[in-house]
């Protein structure tokens, strides 16, 4: 049995739905850190685990929290099994789902990884600069002169949409099903949307594999310099061990693409949606933006450090492990608490406060170790062309309603945004 140091426990209630809905899980995790660092949700199999350290420790330790699990609906035991063979027949006019990146452990885990890691470089990356400073700039002339803004649909929701959209060599126009295919495939996700939305996302997932289906055969009459392209002349090693390598089949092209589709735009969405609220009543931090881009840089990962859009990741238990005092039983599911451990005050000073000068920047924003997210390059160049346009074309905002948030505990962030602001008379500002 494995055994990872910490403190003794305690217990305290806790509901993730409602604190998700009232946005409390922040107070939560701070009563959990100190007296139930490894939480077991009542009535699972489930277990918590909120301290910085703890939550490093499991995620290096990948032969006992392994990431090959099915569902986290299934763990969270949701979901009636009256519509089971409903979505089996829906499922069935589709493509298999295999594990491919987020749902395997290593090696396989890599030899797919390695397929994006090339597609996605940072040469490749800073490459796409002006695409991205073009589409935050079109996106904010729809909206500078009304002087308000719902800043989530505006904004928030269809600048990554349109960057991965055209990270992948596909149209924006159908950014509106990216959307919804993305919201499909997270509804379940530290939350319960019900059976009906469970019906939904089968559906939607289908529609996502019959476009890329034909997008993908689009390229194989067609090649282009494209994410798709690279994919369809992509080999990968035999999980048999041996050196012999092979083509990518559509099933696995279709696991990559949904998985970089739906974590290429949903968590810089939530993290977008943060900054604004962030922003609206902090005209130092906008004056840092649009002048210093050391100051730009800093408030952007304090801003993933505190609003962690990724609140955890899901672990399946190999053997029975000790943490933190805490018996976790071969089988059952850890959730890395990353938002939780962001705020852990045995790592950061002051962990509640939003602090430009920060000196620990080691946040778990983008995760830990072998899972590591393989789009955080993105992210933070899309969120810091973001922040430096608005705070340039915006002199001053503030918030006109209370913000609604989302009803997950994993996947966290605003739903509505509404804000109004004053437009700058001035257009740039260059940053130092």
């Amino acid at each position: 049995m494995t055994e990872i140091k910490a403190t003794a426990p305690g217990s305290c209630p806790f509901d993730p739905y409602t604190a998700a809905v009232n946005h409390t899980t922040d107070e939560a995790y701070a009563h959990m850190r100190i007296q139930s660092p490894v939480h077991q949700l009542s009535g699972t199999n489930v277990f918590l685990i909120t301290r910085y350290d703890d939550i490093v420790a499991a995620a290096r330790d990948t032969e006992t929290f392994s990431n090959e699990f099915v569902s986290p609906g299934i763990a969270l035991g949701q979901g009636s099994s009256e519509i089971s063979g409903e979505l089996a027949a829906i499922r069935a006019t589709g493509y298999p789902q295999v594990p491919t990146m987020l749902t395997r452990d290593d090696p396989a885990h890599s030899r797919f990884r390695r397929l994006t890691t090339r597609a996605f470089s940072a040469r490749r990356i800073d490459s796409w600069t002006a695409d991205i400073e073009r589409i935050c700039n079109g996106l904010i002339d729809g909206f500078i002169d009304a002087g308000e803004v719902e800043f989530v649909s505006a904004f928030a929701v269809p600048l990554p949409v349109r960057v991965i959209a055209f990270a992948l060599g596909v149209p924006a126009e159908r950014e509106q099903d990216f959307k919804a295919w993305t919201d499909h495939a997270t509804a379940a996700i530290g939350a319960d949307p019900g059976d009906d939305a469970r019906l939904d996302a089968a559906r939607g997932l289908v529609e996502f594999q019959r476009y890329f289906a034909a997008e993908l055969e689009d390229r194989r009459a067609h090649p282009r310099d494209d994410f798709l392209t690279d994919l369809l002349n992509a080999e990968v090693a035999d999980d048999d061990g041996l050196d012999d390598r092979r083509p990518l089949d559509e099933t696995e092209m279709l696991s990559i693409l949904h998985q970089l589709l739906v974590a290429g735009n949903e968590t810089t969405t939530a993290l977008l949606a943060s900054a604004a609220i962030e922003l609206s009543d902090k005209p130092e931090l906008r004056n840092a933006i649009r002048n210093d881009r050391n100051a730009l840089r800093a408030v952007v990962e304090e801003l993933l450090r505190l609003s962690s859009p990724a609140q955890g990741m899901f672990r399946i238990v190999r053997r029975d492990v000790t943490v933190a005092d805490k018996l976790i039983p071969e089988g059952a599911t850890a959730i890395l608490m990353y938002g939780s451990g962001n705020r852990d005050a045995e790592r950061f000073e002051c962990p509640d406060d939003f602090r430009v000068d920060r000196e620990s920047k080691q946040h778990l924003a983008f995760g830990h170790g072998l899972h590591f997210c393989i789009g955080a390059r993105l992210s933070r160049l899309e969120s810091e062309i973001a922040l430096r346009q608005l705070c340039q074309r915006m002199d001053e905002m503030w918030l006109t309603a209370a913000p609604t948030y989302k009803p997950s505990f994993v996947l966290s962030g605003p739903l509505t945004v509404p804000l109004a602001f004053k437009r700058a008379e001035r257009s740039t500002t260059d940053c130092n």
